[in-house]
């Protein structure tokens, strides 16, 4: 099953319809833009099932005269005065509304420009999902689980930091007639993705479980998925598996193979920092 994998820089936008786009703007005037910016914790949003995609999900005021919203990410926090050193994300149009809701999702991507061909990223994922193509690395959309070992080891930042298990702070601003943006950038704290066991959906069945068999995959690259004793010891996580997050690398394998075979208890989670 891949449909799991993470694509290039993704976002899915929902609106709730009430407010309109003011009659007298003014070109080249930027919007006020006043609003808080909240990020949603827990599972993240899923069609099937909660936790099923990697999505970030963001909610503020929409301005009055905006045409549509830039969204960045950075390691650090966000603001006016190093809005030009964030990650573009995502841009989102506007709607007729005033409450709006984002799902967005990040993906490691590489600058052709600046990628020198060695190949330290191919030889790094552990999904086997980049390959050098005349001379350039590309990532294969349909394999890549935004681990982030690729945006580790290259050695000239040719790969956007945009990845799995790294704390992101948000930024928003809002773009008016003529692109024109809002002085105010609206700023988020600090949240990142992690995989996490469901015990409500694990079936606790320890060294059975389909992350951990060789029949099923090649499981864990870092042995950081664990269990305690079976069903057969007393307890109330008996026999469940667990995720030891200072071994983890976020390569998503446990997630591949318990959504394979398994119940689907690994699921993505948003947890603020």
């Amino acid at each position: 099953m891949r449909k799991q994998a993470i694509p290039l820089i993704f976002l899915a936008m929902t609106v709730v319809m009430t407010s309109c786009l003011s009659q007298d703007q003014i070109p080249g005037s930027g919007p006020e833009f006043d609003t808080e910016l909240t990020v949603d914790t827990g599972f993240t949003y899923g069609d099937i099932a909660e936790g099923e995609t990697s999505t970030f999900t963001l909610r503020w005021t929409a301005a009055d005269d905006a045409e549509w919203y830039e969204i960045r990410i950075s390691p650090d926090p966000i603001d006016d005065s190093n809005w030009d050193n964030a990650v573009p994300i995502a841009s989102v149009p506007v709607g007729d509304s005033a409450s709006m809701v984002a799902h967005v999702q990040v993906q490691p991507e590489v600058f052709e420009n600046t990628c020198i061909g060695c190949g330290l990223c191919v030889d790094a994922c552990p999904q086997d999902a980049i390959h050098l193509i005349d001379g350039k690395a590309v990532i294969d959309l349909d394999r890549c689980t935004a681990c982030g070992e690729c945006v580790r080891v290259c050695p000239v930042n040719a790969i956007s930091d945009s990845r799995y298990g790294q704390a992101y702070f948000f930024g928003i601003r809002a773009m008016g007639s003529g692109d024109a943006p809002s002085e105010v950038v609206t700023a988020s704290g600090s949240y990142r993705l992690r995989y996490f066991n469901d015990p409500k959906w694990c079936g606790h069945c320890a060294y059975g479980c389909y992350i951990l068999l060789d029949s099923c995959g090649p499981g864990c690259p870092v042995d950081a998925v664990w269990y305690t004793p079976d069903w057969n010891t007393p307890g109330v996580d008996s026999g469940m598996v667990h995720i030891d997050y200072d071994k983890c690398i976020n390569c998503g394998q446990c997630f591949i193979q318990c959504h394979e075979y398994g119940l689907w208890s690994i699921k993505r989670q948003v947890v603020a920092e």
